[in-house]
């Protein structure tokens, strides 16, 4: 802190000790700029702002602009044009001069725009400048718009146009009409196989149905019968072994059997052993039967379950064919519409511009134009005496400031 506050002291005293040498120096620069700017004579500026008009293509009735932003101002910065300028306004320059005294450029970020700025001593003189180059562009543009656009030419070529575009409009109302018919006529044939299928769907469901209960109802009765012969075989098995049982008895008890009983009795049980025969042989005729029928059964109800797993297949290709078709059929009047729109919007843009031109002539449309026309300035952009004061004034403190801060230096040294 000692340090620095020594630092400063010194500082002071040094400036204290040196001010005249940092006055002289602080007020020869401000005298000096205020000599030199109020003897260098005063710049007055202009602007003036150009609109680059279009020139209409007959072949595409497109407009396009007359000449491009560069190829604007090089003509007007061109010797010829210059020269011209100087003798019709009897300027006191050479080329050279006059070329330093203006700048004409295409407006930044813009397409169609050119500025041209004069700076010269006359605040007259900028106005005139800027004025009679503004006024040379616009009589060339005018030059060209004459020499390449004839009226008679591209009202033709409107009518031609909107003659086409009428032309293709009813293409696309017939063509629309033609092909959405044909999509309809597809969804409709798409919507008969979807009934057919689902008529044939019913009526092969409905035969299986119908095929299972006859299965079933034949198995029932076969059931019913072989039920019933086991039961009459059981009978006639209960009468043998009664007739056996009554054989046996008489062989035992003491009375003997006549030959007639005996073969009553034989008889009798070779027809019970015959019948009981019969029903073994058609009880098991009707159980194979039975077998039969539930083996068809099964089969039949196997067929129907994979007809109804696989029944929906068809349907469904033809339901997805059918959306696909939908979906291409609004796709087309969606592209249609926006066609016949873009159409419809070209058509009335040619209408108006064909009114336009038969009302004005092509050559008075869309000129070049003036946008920012210049004003006689009041107050010249240079010299800026009072910057320019200030500037020397600040030079000239920090020079005497250095210069006091050196001979100290020099003095401490020595």
């Amino acid at each position: 802190m000692e340090e620095q506050e020594v630092s400063l002291r010194d500082y002071i005293r040094v400036i204290k000790k040196r001010k005249k040498t940092i006055l002289l120096l602080f007020f020869v620069a401000v005298i000096a700029s205020a000599v030199i700017s109020f003897v260098l004579p005063p710049v007055y500026e202009a602007t003036l702002g150009m609109k680059i008009g279009d020139i209409i293509d007959v072949d595409t009735l497109e407009k396009e602009l007359i000449e491009s932003p560069i190829a604007a101002s090089q003509f007007l910065k061109g010797p010829q044009i210059l020269i011209e300028a100087i003798k019709e306004l009897k300027l006191p320059y050479t080329l050279e001069e006059f070329r330093k005294k203006v700048l004409i450029e295409p407006v930044r970020e813009t397409e169609d725009l050119v500025q041209i700025k004069v700076d010269v001593n006359s605040p007259g003189e900028t106005v005139s400048i800027a004025n009679y180059l503004g006024a040379r562009l616009l009589e060339r543009h005018k030059e060209i718009k004459k020499l390449y656009e004839s009226k008679e030419t591209i009202l033709a070529r409107y009518n031609e146009q909107i003659k086409d575009i009428n032309k293709e409009l009813d293409e696309i109302d017939k063509g629309k009409e033609e092909i959405l018919a044909g999509y309809d006529k597809q969804i409709v044939d798409i919507d008969s196989q979807l009934d057919e299928i689902e008529k044939n769907k019913e009526t092969i469901l409905a035969r299986y149905d119908e095929n299972i209960q006859s299965i079933n109802n034949e198995l029932t009765l076969l059931g019913n019968k072989i039920d019933n012969l086991k039961k009459e075989k059981g009978k006639l098995e209960r009468t043998a072994e009664a007739l056996s049982g009554e054989i046996e008895e008489r062989m035992k008890s003491s009375e003997a059997l006549s030959d007639a009983e005996a073969s009553v009795l034989v008889g009798r049980l070779e027809g019970i052993e015959s019948r009981w025969g019969s029903y073994n042989s058609d009880i098991a005729e009707k159980e194979r039967r039975y077998a039969d029928l539930v083996e068809k059964l099964r089969q039949i109800q196997l067929e129907k379950t994979e007809f109804e797993q696989t029944k929906d297949q068809p349907y469904s290709t033809l339901s997805g064919e059918r959306r696909r078709i939908e979906q291409e059929k609004v796709k087309f009047q969606e592209t249609k519409e926006q066609r016949y729109d873009t159409l419809v919007g070209q058509l009335r843009q040619a209408q108006m511009e064909k009114t336009k031109i038969e009302r004005i002539d092509s050559v008075t449309m869309y000129n070049t134009e003036i946008l920012v026309a210049p004003e006689e300035p009041r107050m010249p952009v240079r010299p800026n005496k009072l910057l320019n004061i200030l500037v020397a004034a600040v030079v000239g403190l920090i020079i005497g400031l250095g210069l006091a801060f050196s001979l100290e230096y020099f003095e401490k040294t020595e």
